[in-house]
């Protein structure tokens, strides 16, 4: 089954989160991170970061190359320090990282004033315009269905079923 896209912001505006096991060491990690976060968000901006031990969120404008390629750079380059300080190997981050479009000023306020809290804001999901099936539509199914059903009680009755011989049995 395939994944959902990423929902892509009209203003370029995101709440961005990544999650591990550990993903800081020391505080030298976390300064390394953030230098590698500023290096790849060079024509973007940081509106605010939180870095916890398994988690890290920011509230970000994407950069010239898009949110997908500058959080690449960005969780490469610094799986790959992690890594070789560390002296570790194999994957950092639990997942891709999870990204949700902020479009105005007052979500942006709201997401960056979260980071101090330990828990981030939960948006409101708007109900999916899923097809639902009408009562008719359901009815008229099962009508179908006992009518298949009839039509193959029929043929099984008008067919005389034949005995097979010994041999084949």
């Amino acid at each position: 089954m395939a994944r959902e896209a990423r929902k892509l912001s009209k203003s370029g505006n995101y709440y961005v989160e990544l999650k591990g096991d550990r993903l800081f060491g020391s505080d030298d990690d976390k300064k390394q991170f953030i230098e590698i976060l500023e290096k790849n968000f060079a024509t973007g901006i940081i509106h605010g970061y939180r870095l916890d031990n398994d988690k890290i969120r920011l509230v970000v404008k994407e950069s010239e190359k898009g949110i997908s390629m500058a959080m690449k750079s960005v969780t490469t380059s610094y799986a790959r320090y992690f890594n070789r300080i560390h002296v570790r190997d194999g994957k950092l981050f639990t997942d891709r990282f999870k990204s949700e479009p902020l479009e105005t000023e007052e979500e942006i306020t709201e997401y960056v004033k979260s980071l101090d809290k330990k828990t981030a804001v939960k948006r409101k999901k708007t109900q999916k315009t899923e097809k639902t099936k009408t009562e008719e539509e359901v009815q008229i199914k099962k009508e179908d269905n006992t009518d298949n059903d009839t039509a193959k009680n029929n043929i099984n009755k008008s067919v005389p079923k034949k005995s097979l011989p010994s041999w084949l049995l």
